[in-house]
């Protein structure tokens, strides 16, 4: 076993499971009952943690409650593997904390509830309307649109004489990677930049790509978004530290373990809301019945590391960052 994940496994187990308290209070002497909730993708601890928090809350204290995780790695079908296999054993809830895995997740079943986080419900087909999504998924959405826009305009304020842009993107994550590649272009038509994108899919080191880009170019790097770049997250700051290229990432998690800024979702937002719903779901709603809720943006800057690379910090990005870290 994948010594990463098994250490992931088990933190994240300990975290997550919770004291056998039933969904219906069981007659005395009774067995009380652990409701399974399958998790299809990779999530971070503090994520785990913040789903914890939620699933204690939607089931009103109890933790009557057991997550299961699946295997994390980045073979192509690893999530049809996933969620077959929490199909197959019939858990309570599935989790699926990415588009991929909840279009996997909705066509294996339909009658377990998915809470996913997805990038867009409708355009995705996951459902009809947020807020009567119908059928058995619901969970927290965060556009894709304008991520990418907007994580280059932050970046080149940093990096003053920036010439290249580097995007890099997982060509199977669709249709984010699709519209982070437009969103790219358009960007560095309109600043006169030149663009590379690097289609990389976790098969092997990122180190090979960033080895081989021009080093007199103030090159930056952008990562786009999915479930590959939220497990990588570390590995990535830390290859973008050394081979010395500020980079802009998608989620706060790459930021807090050395990266230098980010962009993205409000995971840790969106994981609490699913665990709320899988909470609420466990005491009996339909997931027809609960909203398909969007979930904001936030802005993190480790300050530690850009005073370090002797990169500025504009007075305007440190107004509007949701965080700094020093």
């Amino acid at each position: 076993m994948n010594r990463r994940y098994f250490i992931a496994r088990s933190a994240s187990a300990s975290l997550l499971a919770g004291s056998p308290l039933g969904w219906q209070r069981p007659a005395r002497g009774q067995a009380q009952a652990l409701h399974r909730i399958g998790i299809v993708d990779y999530v971070s601890g503090p994520l785990v943690a913040q789903v914890r928090l939620g699933l204690v809350e939607g089931l009103a204290g109890s933790r009557g409650f057991k997550t299961e995780f699946g295997q994390f790695g980045h073979e192509p079908d690893r999530l049809t593997r996933n969620a077959a296999e929490f199909v197959r054993r019939e858990v309570a809830v599935l989790l699926a904390f990415s588009n991929k895995a909840a279009l996997v997740a909705k066509s294996l079943t339909s009658t377990i509830p998915i809470v996913c986080l997805a990038d867009d419900p409708v355009a995705s087909g996951l459902v009809e309307c947020p807020d009567r999504p119908g059928g058995n998924l619901t969970g927290a959405f965060s556009p894709v649109a304008g991520l990418i826009a907007t994580r280059i305009d932050i970046i080149r304020g940093m990096v003053p004489g920036t010439q290249l842009i580097v995007l890099i993107t997982d060509p199977t994550n669709s249709p984010a990677h699709e519209i982070e590649v437009r969103e790219a272009q358009a960007a560095a038509n309109a600043l006169g930049f030149e663009l590379s994108i690097v289609a990389w899919v976790g098969e092997h080191n990122i180190e090979i790509e960033l080895s081989a880009l021009p080093r007199d170019r103030n090159a930056v790097l952008v990562f786009g978004g999915g479930p590959l770049f939220a497990a990588e997250g570390a590995t990535l700051a830390y290859q973008a530290r050394r081979y010395e290229f500020p980079a802009i990432h998608g989620d706060r998690d790459a930021v807090e373990k050395g990266g230098l800024v980010s962009y993205g979702p409000r995971f840790l937002e969106a994981g609490h809301l699913m665990g709320v719903y899988a909470g609420r779901i466990l005491k009996g709603e339909r997931p027809a019945d609960l909203p398909v809720r969007q979930v904001g943006r936030e802005l993190i800057v480790n300050r530690f590391v850009a005073k370090s690379r002797g990169l500025p910090l504009p007075a305007t990005l440190l107004a509007r960052a949701d965080e700094v870290i020093d």
